[in-house]
């Protein structure tokens, strides 16, 4: 399996420059920054590959980017255009890779910045999220708290010798903690190989993962009974979902008390999905958020 680790850091609108004033309104992340690592059998880093990238549609630095990364507006003018970037990056992935990164993020703007320079028909890849794999197997869990790079590390006594924030330093953590996971679990499971365990958190970062959607109980109106009465489809294919039964018993938890409901189907094309209902604040009516939304790993917590 290629397993390229990818870190991404980018610019947004400022406060004067909208986004919606641009043609590029459908990006609205421009990477100015890509550190990748690659991963040999899975556990040791090989190839470094960083690049600088010149903003073109956002190109003055948003004060909270600043803040975070310590870019200044000056350093904006270094780096190459995005499209020599891409064509370095395509190259140095190699073939069928599976680009890994902490969280879903990342995948999302390089498709967005790939679509926009027209440049996405020459680059197909799947990814994995190092953040789900690491509480799925390191913590045990499939579904809570967004761990943060800084607790991984310390999680897995891991060295915080690099500095944060700079897209090839966050890149080479993440390919730690994925190798430092990897091998805690490979000692466990003496049958298992690299590819087994990281499989099932290989998506397609290509397809439609999440639909939202509104519902309002009429007075009275009880909010399991609505549920067990709706129809969910998946986001991606628009099939309608088969329920499964939750720990609860009747296919709904109540995992915060009175304000969010999970329960997870099945779709036969794109397999387990997770359905999130939220409690919305500050309206009059009685309304619920739905987020019918693929997963990036196995629902370990309800199964």
């Amino acid at each position: 399996m290629n397993l390229i680790v990818i870190d991404l850091e980018w610019n947004t609108a400022t406060r004067s420059q909208k986004a919606d004033s641009w043609p590029a309104a459908g990006m609205m992340f421009e990477i100015i920054e890509i550190g990748a690592v690659q991963m040999k059998d899975g556990f040791q880093t090989g190839g470094h590959f960083h690049r600088y990238v010149k903003p073109v549609v956002y190109k003055r630095i948003q004060y909270h980017i600043a803040a975070v990364t310590k870019r200044t507006q000056q350093s904006l003018k270094n780096g190459v255009l995005f499209p020599q970037a891409a064509d370095e990056l395509i190259r140095f992935t190699g073939e069928n890779p599976v680009l890994v990164s902490w969280g879903t993020a990342d995948p999302e703007v390089l498709i967005s910045n790939f679509q926009f320079h027209e440049k996405c028909g020459e680059f197909r890849f799947l990814a994995l999220n190092a953040q789900a794999f690491f509480s799925g197997f390191a913590e045990g869990v499939s579904a809570g708290e967004q761990r943060s790079v800084e607790y991984a590390l310390d999680y897995l006594n891991l060295p915080k010798d690099l500095p944060f924030h700079e897209a090839l330093s966050d890149a080479v953590y993440a390919a730690r903690i994925l190798g430092r996971t990897l091998e805690q679990e490979l000692a466990k499971q003496p049958d298992a190989t690299v590819e087994t365990l990281i499989r099932p958190y290989v998506y397609d970062p290509f397809l439609t993962r999440q639909r939202e959607d509104r519902i309002e109980l009429e007075k009275g109106g009880d909010l399991l009974t609505a549920l067990k009465n709706r129809a969910f489809v998946c986001p991606a294919c628009q099939k309608e979902l088969r329920l499964l039964p939750a720990s609860g018993g009747c296919g709904w938890q109540n995992v915060k008390p009175d304000k969010i409901w999970f329960s997870a189907a099945v779709c036969e094309e794109h397999g387990q999905i997770e359905i999130w209902v939220r409690k919305m604040r500050r309206t009059k009516a009685r309304s619920y958020t739905i987020k019918t939304r693929i997963p990036e790993g196995p629902l370990k917590n309800f199964f």
